[in-house]
Parts: C-alpha cells; sequence; structure tokens
C-alpha cells in the first residue's frame, strides 16, 4: 500500500507534463493540407525583403520543389506561442506559401514565415509559432533557387 502510494503521485505528475508538452509542440505532420501537397495544386512563395516595405519575389513552384517544401515542412518541429506579440528585432526577410488545388478555394493551405524563427499556420488561430530548426530559412531558400 505504501508504494501504491508513492507510484501515483508520480504517474499524475507525468501525466501533467505529458499533457503540457503535447500541447506546446507541435509536429510538422500536424499541419492541416501540408501532406496533400503535390503536383496537383500551384503552390506560390512570395518573398519580401525588408520585412514587406522592400523588393518583392515570386515563386511559382515546380513538382520536385513542391516535394522537397512539403518534407520542410513536415520534418520540422514548432513550438507553439500563446501570445500573438512577436518581441525583439524581426528577420529581414517574410516568406508566404500558399498552395491552391482548384477546386473553387474549398481547400488551400496559408503559412506566413518570419525568417527563421517565427511561422503562422491558420488552423493555430493566427499566432505566430515558433521554429525549432535554425536552418529553416537557408533550407527554404535553396528549395526556391532549385
Amino acid at each position: 500500500m505504501k508504494r501504491l502510494k508513492k507510484i501515483i503521485p508520480i504517474v499524475v505528475v507525468a501525466v501533467i507534463f505529458g499533457f503540457i508538452y503535447s500541447f506546446f509542440h507541435i509536429s510538422g505532420r500536424e499541419i492541416r493540407n501540408v501532406n496533400r501537397l503535390s503536383d496537383e495544386c500551384s503552390v506560390t512563395v512570395t518573398v519580401n525583403d525588408n520585412g514587406g516595405r522592400g523588393e518583392i519575389q515570386e515563386y511559382n513552384l515546380e513538382a520536385s520543389q513542391i516535394e522537397l517544401l512539403k518534407n520542410l515542412l513536415k520534418e520540422n518541429s514548432y513550438t507553439r506561442r500563446l501570445s500573438s506579440t512577436i518581441t525583439g528585432v524581426l528577420p529581414d526577410k517574410a516568406y508566404t506559401i500558399l498552395a491552391d488545388w482548384h477546386d473553387n478555394g474549398k481547400t488551400y493551405l496559408y503559412i506566413r514565415i518570419l525568417g527563421s524563427e517565427y511561422i503562422e499556420f491558420e488552423q493555430f488561430g493566427g499566432h505566430f509559432q515558433k521554429i525549432k530548426n535554425p536552418n529553416f530559412e537557408t533550407e527554404l531558400i535553396s528549395i526556391l533557387e532549385n
């Protein structure tokens, strides 16, 4: 009986930490419509220099680039942020990814990325999430220039 009284609090604490971790950890596989990215949809990536006040470049991705982008988004993980405010110095480049399946706007994927630090998925209430991969922006640029 004494042993059971010691084990129960440990199990309860472990379960609570598990729920907290699962709430704040976002796997790339959880992002809605990322698995559906393929050559059947059109994917456009817009790059804004200087936080949207500079030069704008637009890329229409080919099938191989779409597959690389899909893998980049799926294989990374993100940390949920409760605040919608971003503090600190914002990165120089912002990226907007728009995927459209040509079904009269019923299915689309819209993602905004600020440098290699923050990413916004529509399904998480419009809040920016923290990107855990410090090389995310470099990998995205290599996909665009591929």
